[in-house]
């Protein structure tokens, strides 16, 4: 999880596992094997092909495997969770979020090019991120200026993640796709969208790629 580049993982990976093996610890191999694997697969961060177009979001967060996937897409305001952070008095916004199952690509990316106005960590539970507790759980959100307006992504932990990391800092400029953080070992991200301009192209079920699938365009 260290090294670039799968043939050098491997490479890694048996060598470490190897070792019990050949005193006769098959047990400890099979363990060491599985532990080493495991972190492997949860630490990967495959290159993604961004796509380019006027007013684009793409997807901050993957939901590809097991329970992985969009499973709320609803209207907020400026009196919900967080959200007096994005959104002005009267103001509504279009929340898209995406469950993450720790066998997804946990790296987190940029929706949108624009300028890291503001960010804001809650500490909180470790339950399982399901709806009706969002607003108890571990977050960190980060608000993206742009020029279609304020675009919010938040990191939300979960039952399993016990981390959450953040690459980026106030003032930083991003681009489309870049890396925001990352949550370890789970768990869900929400992104924020201005409803006045926003048109959404995903689904509820859908099985966003970070980086990669558009959510959302947006409109001045």
């Amino acid at each position: 999880m260290f090294v670039k580049g799968t043939v050098k993982k491997a490479s890694i990976l048996l060598t470490i596992s190897i070792l019990p093996f050949l005193f006769g610890y098959l047990i400890i191999t099979f363990i060491l094997f599985s532990i080493i694997a495991f972190f492997m697969q949860f630490f990967r961060d495959p290159k993604r092909k961004i796509p380019t177009g006027k007013g684009i979001i793409v997807a901050p967060a993957d939901g590809k495997i097991l329970t992985g996937k969009i499973d709320r897409i609803s209207t907020v305001d400026h009196e919900d969770d967080l959200m007096d952070q994005l959104l002005e008095k009267g103001e509504k916004g279009i929340l898209i979020s995406t469950f993450m199952s720790p066998f997804d690509v946990h790296v987190n990316r940029a929706p949108v090019s624009g300028k890291i106005i503001n960010t804001k960590y809650c500490p909180g539970k470790f339950k399982v991120a399901r709806k009706s507790i969002l607003a108890e759980n571990e977050k960190n959100l980060i608000v993206i200026d742009t020029e279609y307006g304020k675009i919010g992504v938040i990191q939300i932990a979960g039952f399993v993640a016990r981390r959450i990391v953040q690459y980026v800092n106030i003032g930083d400029e991003v681009e489309i796709g870049d890396k925001l953080g990352m949550i370890k070992f789970g768990s869900r991200v929400d992104l924020i969208l201005p409803e006045k301009n926003c048109e959404i192209m995903v689904k509820v079920n859908q099985r966003p790629k970070a980086g990669e699938t558009i959510m959302a365009k947006l409109h001045k």
